[in-house]
């Protein structure tokens, strides 16, 4: 039986999640050296800027759950691209 793309999705990103961190922890250069991981950091916490512009009244409880914040954020943006594949899979 084949796992629909939406539900890969759920579990692509905080997979990809977790090896970024791996990676930027694991990194040999010195602190400000650059690392591999480093390019995708910026992309990793952008949706954090939209959440405290859009929930400013709730900063406080936003700041002591960052991470789960970013993970729920790609784990929908992931759900959201593997339905559209399996919308358009099914189409053809």
């Amino acid at each position: 039986m084949k796992v629909p793309y939406a539900v890969q999705g759920l579990f692509f990103a905080p997979l990809l999640l977790g090896l970024i961190f791996l990676l930027k922890v694991t990194c040999p250069a010195p602190t400000g050296g650059g690392c591999f991981a480093d390019t995708f950091l910026t992309p990793l916490f952008l949706p954090l800027t939209f959440i405290y512009t859009a929930l400013a009244p709730f900063s406080v409880f936003i700041a002591h759950h960052e991470p789960f914040f970013v993970v729920v954020y790609w784990m929908i943006v992931c759900f959201l691209g593997g339905l559209l594949l399996d919308i358009h899979k099914t189409k053809n």
